[in-house]
């Protein structure tokens, strides 16, 4: 499943790449799009999310989609992009509610070609908007439960939880992405300012709206990256020569995928985190099919160290059982507004019905801790009597304060 997952991700982050070219070929011409299309990868960012089984690339797929299918169908009008801008539309909505804000795009993009038959466009934005609306409306109506209730987490969870936590506007458009790419997005307003072009309009749209309202993560700007390259796309197609401008963004890309594997690749398997992965892999070369979780206590950490379970699961193909008396961490009070709220939410009835049946004496015992020195509880010590430790991931970070040390025990 997990792979699964991740390829369908990896495909939706190569569809968006794709669909990134064909906006800036459409709008302008054939320069723009491909240098678009390359800035794209230049984000070393986003290369990180796309394995990851998050909201955050389906919900800048679709939201690219919904910008490149309405353009279509306001200047091409035809069956397949009246009838896909609609359905993009409506897929971008249910991906994301943070994209409901953004979608004030698509009357962006019908006021930017007012230039075309006036009639004729009225009756292409009719189509798209009441197609939209018919099946939004519809689908938002049939699963009133689901939103409504999506709807109170957001406004008693994620509301409150926002000015908790945020990066600068320094970190996301000097580091995590090529500053080339910020310094030619911030050029390009004064290029298309120059030049007249109501259409720029559309690719500065989201991310003037989400920098005026003050978004500070990093995941709420992501949807709004493939613009923000057609923007710097856009300066860059000012430059006359053709090699020149092949040569500035090669090396943008070169320079990022070297940042991308050189230092984000190595980071991120170093922390504390892919003990869980290295501890899964181990763990698919012992014996017994049996595997017994200890999720110990986080003494820095809010985060539930019950989520530590499913994790190693994923990385393994044993049977993982968690034992629950062991871990005794209660939910504290603050965590109702806090952003580990989700772990504590976790249903781990499947991990803990795993261990009915578990044969006590041939199990291999595995402890997720905070620190290699946590004291055991007594408890704990007495089931690892007899047991050798076979193996130890012990990687740690700065950054995190949630830490998973793990320690694999095995009978003697």
């Amino acid at each position: 499943m997990r792979i699964a997952i991740q390829a369908f991700t990896t495909l939706l982050f190569s569809g968006t790449v794709v669909l990134t070219y064909l906006i800036g070929r459409t709008l302008w011409n054939e320069t723009v799009g491909c240098c678009a299309a390359v800035l794209l990868l230049g984000m070393p960012y986003l290369l990180t999310q796309v394995p990851l089984m998050l909201s955050d690339v389906p919900a800048m797929f679709f939201m690219t989609l919904a910008v490149y299918a309405t353009i279509g169908a306001v200047r091409h009008g035809g069956v397949g992009f009246l009838v896909l801008a609609p359905v993009a539309i409506t897929l971008a909505m249910l991906s994301k509610y943070s994209n409901w804000m953004l979608l004030s795009i698509v009357p962006v993009i019908f006021l930017t070609h007012l230039d075309l038959d006036l009639k004729v466009l009225a009756r292409r934005a009719t189509v798209v908007t009441l197609g939209a609306s018919l099946l939004a409306g519809g689908l938002i109506l049939g699963m009133y439960d689901v939103v409504s209730e999506q709807s109170r987490l957001l406004q008693s969870y994620q509301l409150p939880a926002l000015s908790r936590w945020g990066e600068s506007h320094i970190s996301t458009f000097f580091f995590q992405l090529h500053p080339f790419i910020a310094v030619a997005a911030a050029v390009s307003v004064f290029v298309a300012v120059k030049k007249r072009d109501y259409r720029y309009a559309i690719v500065c749209w989201m991310l003037l709206l989400l920098l005026a309202l003050g978004a500070e993560r990093i995941r709420y700007l992501l949807v709004a990256f493939p613009m923000l390259a057609l923007m710097a796309a856009y300066a860059l197609a000012e430059i006359a020569n053709a090699r020149v401008r092949r040569h500035v963004v090669s090396c943008t890309l070169a320079a990022m995928l070297v940042t991308a594997a050189f230092a984000y690749l190595p980071f991120l398997q170093t922390i504390s985190a892919a003990n869980l992965q290295q501890a899964g892999e181990h763990l698919d070369t012992v014996a017994s099919e049996h595997v017994e979780v200890f999720a110990l206590p986080q003494t820095r950490s809010a985060v539930n160290p019950a989520v530590a379970v499913p994790i190693l699961d994923i990385y393994t193909d044993k049977t993982v059982a968690l034992h629950a008396d062991a871990t005794r961490a209660s939910r504290p009070r603050f965590v109702e507004t806090s952003p580990v709220r989700f772990t504590w939410d976790y249903d781990s009835v499947r991990h803990l019905a795993a261990r009915d049946g578990l044969p006590a004496d041939e199990a291999t015992v595995v402890i997720v801790m905070a620190d290699s020195n946590q004291p055991l509880p007594e408890t704990l010590k007495r089931r690892i009597a007899g047991y050798r430790l076979s193996g130890e991931f012990a990687a740690t970070d700065k950054v995190f304060r949630f830490k998973t040390i793990v320690k694999v025990y095995q009978p003697i």
